[in-house]
């Protein structure tokens, strides 16, 4: 059971009320991470259009985001960010068996050299950044540019804050 409870549709403010009306119509319901989020409207308000941004702009292909959200939501074991994401990881080109084959990809034939380097970055990333060393980021290099390794980071950090606000919270998984 969640820490706090989702703000229903009629009592939300009416700065975010637009963000209920469109989640809703998306996926037929507002979404428990972003009801709960509502308890803070300035913050829903500005962390969708910084998300949005995150996931769906950019140059790097949602195969490579999708892989290295789910590998981050794996490591940090958020249930609400793997199953919201599994069907957006399918969406974007990774099949059944890679999705599951994601916790041990090193001898996984199922994944490239650039999938490799994609998942070992959102490991390191969500391990320890402040470890990472130039070696690691060479090996990224040779398949992303500069633009693209910021792009990369800033899904991973953002799966690092989705999976700490729902795991904190026990916010209960409701999409996906």
């Amino acid at each position: 059971m969640a820490v706090v409870s989702p703000i229903p549709a009629d009592k939300a403010a009416t700065e975010v009320k637009p963000i209920y009306e469109a989640l809703t119509q998306k996926f037929g319901r507002m979404p428990n991470i972003f009801g709960v989020m509502a308890h803070r409207p300035a913050v829903l308000k500005n962390f969708m259009p910084l998300y949005g941004s995150i996931i769906n702009e950019g140059t790097v292909e949602a195969k490579y985001k999708e892989l290295a959200y789910l590998k981050t939501a794996l490591l940090n074991g958020c249930e609400y960010c793997t199953r919201a994401h599994t069907p957006g990881g399918r969406k974007a080109g990774l099949s059944d068996d890679q999705i599951k084959a994601i916790q041990f990809y090193e001898r996984s034939k199922l994944f490239d050299e650039k999938e490799k380097a994609t998942l070992r970055y959102a490991e390191r990333v969500t391990r320890g950044a402040a470890g990472i060393r130039s070696p690691e980021l060479e090996e990224l290099r040779k398949f992303y540019s500069e633009d693209q390794i910021v792009e990369l980071t800033l899904v991973i950090c953002a799966a690092n804050f989705t999976n700490r606000f729902n795991d904190a919270l026990q916010i209960e998984p409701d999409l996906g």
